[in-house]
Parts: C-alpha cells; sequence; structure tokens
C-alpha cells in the first residue's frame, strides 16, 4: 500500500478534530466527530498497529460524540471508561503480572522510596504486586456505584499520578503516548465521574437542557441508526474483553495493559542475512550471546524506535510481521519464529511452537481467523 494511502486517514482525522472542535453549528460538530471516527477506523484497517488503546477508546468516545446528545452520552460513556478500569485491573491478577512487570513496579517504588519498609522475601514481593491490580479494581467497580464513584475518582487520580511518576523518564521510562494517555485518563476520570451533568458538556458547544438534547438526537433517520450501531458497538466492546482468555477477542481491545501473558511471536534472523536486510531492522537486533549465528530482533525496541508506539501484543500481527519481512528482505530460512500463546493465568506457561523459514511462517498465518497487514515501515 502507498505512502499516501496510509498517510491520508491521519490527515482527514486531524482535519475532523479542528472541525469538531472549532466549528459553531451542531450539524458541523456531528460532521466532525464523523469524520473522526471514519478516519480512525480507516487507520485500523490498513494497519492494525494503529489500533493503539488510546485509539479505540477515542473511536467510541468520536462514535458518541456524533451520534449522541449529552445526556444520553454520558450514559454510554461512563461504563465504557470503568470497564477499561476493570478489565485492565483482571487482566494483572497473572502469574506473568506477579513475576514481570509487577516487579518491575515494585523496584521502581523501592527505588524512589529508598527501600521498601520490609525485607520482603521473593514470595512475599509477588504477593505484595497484587495491590497494584486490587487498587485498579475496586476503583473501577466504584465507578459503576453513585455512591462510591468520587472516592473512585480520588483513588484512580492518584494512581495516574503514581503511574506518571513510575513510568516516566524517572521510572521506566515509557514512551509519551503512554504517559499522555495517563493525563487523559485523569482528566477524565474528573470530568466524566466526578463533574455533575450538566456542569460540562461531553462535547464543545453543546448544551444540556433536556429539550435540546431530545432535538439534537432526533435529527433524522440516518443519526438515529447511527446511534443504535453505536450502542450495539459499545456493548460488545464491554462484554466481549470476557473472551480475551480463550483467544477470540484481542489483547489490547480487551485493556490487557502493562499485563505480559498477552500471545506472542519472537522472531530471529540469521546472520547471514545481514547483507540483505533493511539497515533500518538490523539496529534492532540483540546481540548473538549464545553464537549460534541466529539474533532475536527486539519488536519492542522496533515499534518504539520506528512508530513510537508499543507493539500490538498478538502473535497474529508479530507473525505477520515475519512473513513481511521475508517478503520484503528476499528471505526464506533466514528466519524463524517461536510462536507462543496465551500464559496460563496460575503457573504462567504458555504453548509454543517453533516455524522456520517462509512456508512455515505463511503456514501458521493460516490458523487464526484476522490475517492483517503488518508494516515495517
Amino acid at each position: 500500500m502507498s505512502g499516501y494511502a496510509r498517510v491520508l486517514p491521519s490527515v482527514v482525522l486531524l482535519a475532523g478534530l479542528i472541525i469538531a472542535i472549532a466549528a459553531g453549528r451542531e450539524k458541523h460538530i456531528q460532521l466532525g466527530w464523523m469524520t473522526v471516527a471514519g478516519s480512525l477506523l480507516a487507520c485500523f484497517l490498513i494497519d492494525q498497529h494503529r489500533l493503539q488503546p488510546w485509539a479505540y477508546q477515542s473511536f467510541f468516545y468520536a462514535l458518541i460524540f456524533w451520534t449522541m446528545n449529552p445526556t444520553s452520552g454520558r450514559k454510554w460513556l461512563m461504563p465504557l471508561a470503568a470497564s477499561i478500569y476493570v478489565y485492565s485491573a483482571a487482566g494483572k491478577f497473572d502469574f506473568q503480572f506477579q513475576h514481570t512487570v509487577g516487579q518491575d513496579l515494585l523496584g521502581i517504588v523501592a527505588q524512589l522510596l529508598g527501600g521498601l519498609p520490609l525485607n520482603l522475601d521473593a514470595h512475599t514481593a509477588t504477593r505484595v504486586t497484587l495491590l497494584f491490580p486490587t487498587v485498579e479494581l475496586l476503583a473501577g467497580l466504584g465507578l459503576f456505584l453513585p455512591k462510591t464513584r468520587r472516592s473512585s475518582v480520588i483513588i484512580l487520580v492518584v494512581m495516574h499520578m503514581t503511574l506518571l511518576v513510575l513510568l516516566g523518564p524517572w521510572g521506566l521510562n515509557h514512551s509519551r503516548g503512554v504517559l499522555l494517555w495517563n493525563v487523559m485518563l485523569m482528566f477524565q476520570a474528573y470530568f466524566l465521574f466526578w463533574v455533575r451533568p450538566g456542569m460540562v458538556p461531553i462535547s464543545p458547544h453543546s448544551t444540556t437542557s433536556a429539550d435540546q438534547a431530545s432535538q439534537q438526537n432526533s435529527n433524522g433517520p440516518v443519526r438515529r441508526v447511527a446511534a443504535l450501531c453505536c450502542r450495539l458497538l459499545i456493548m460488545l466492546a464491554i462484554v466481549c474483553p470476557l473472551l480475551e482468555r480463550s483467544g477470540y477477542w484481542d489483547h489490547w481491545t480487551s485493556w490487557s495493559l502493562y499485563s505480559p501473558h498477552t500471545s506472542r511471536a519472537e522472531i530471529e534472523l540469521h546472520r547471514s542475512a545481514g547483507s540483505r536486510l533493511d539497515p533500518d531492522l538490523t539496529r534492532f537486533l540483540e546481540d548473538d550471546d549464545d553464537s549460534d549465528g541466529w539474533q532475536r530482533l527486539s519488536l519492542e525496541s522496533f515499534s518504539l524506535g520506528s512508530r513510537f508506539v508499543p507493539i500490538y501484543p498478538q502473535a497474529r500481527y508479530q507473525l505477520a510481521i515475519a512473513n513481511q519481512i521475508c517478503s520484503s528482505n528476499e528471505l526464506d530460512n533466514e528466519v524463524r519464529v517461536k510462536l507462543k500463546g496465551i500464559a496460563d493465568r496460575w503457573t504462567g506457561k504458555r504453548s509454543e511452537s517453533r516455524l522456520i523459514g517462509k512456508q512455515q511462517i505463511q503456514n501458521a498465518s493460516k490458523d487464526f481467523w484476522l490475517n492483517t497487514g503488518a508494516t515495517t515501515d
């Protein structure tokens, strides 16, 4: 696909945002949010790497702003936003989180505090890491109940401020997109769950009186049908993450955040292919520590270095990257892949299969229902 086809949806997205924010008439605002939703969908279809969690969330918000009035829109925004925390927390009650990312976060906490109050042994430390998802889960569930909503907002604001420290330059130094999303979620918690209905509209220039809201929601059959489709999609977005562990719903669309139980593909390239590799690719090859001639391609560093976002955490997508590397660099048996399934919640064990060469990689790709268009540029 040409570079213009990949760039065009982003340009249209920016134009839609400008129209939605700067327009003065309601129909122009609706047009702006419709454009944003459509361009985001086009971005996802062209390259699933763009289906970052914040982009996925923005897609639903744009649909809501386009099809609903502030009153009904808020009612649908709240459960969707709350479900993010619930599913994100649920994914961290997991062996892999306890022994990897959870330990990293606990280590940064200890470093910033000059050490933990108690000298924890390894077994106790893994249990302590469960405090992170426990706080997130209780706060997320509290958002569903009016009586506990404001307490949850306080907890979430503190949680996001803490994450900004732990994930920022002082800690794990994650990407700017991750940090900005945490800032956005902090403001979302306040404006969506703390500010009372009617004080702040959910979209620019919107009014919130019952009569005007009713008029806005009756602007023709097209918008009513779009609103119905939007509600159905939101219900799917809230329910379908329950299928993530069984492999029928993607990890990031299930809000599996900072949770390393996700499926993946480890790509290794043989040193004999070095002269044929794109120079931009060789920068992300790790050292051949065991001197067997194979070097692991760090997809994490590759994605952050070339696309400025985390790699899409799905074996299907990463396998497609391996297939494209074979095609674009004219490689065959110089590429091998270790395909890993979803880690067991209690033991951390995964299913594994090894693939060597282009043909085996392509055959393995056929086992997935959805073959995505991965790109390495």
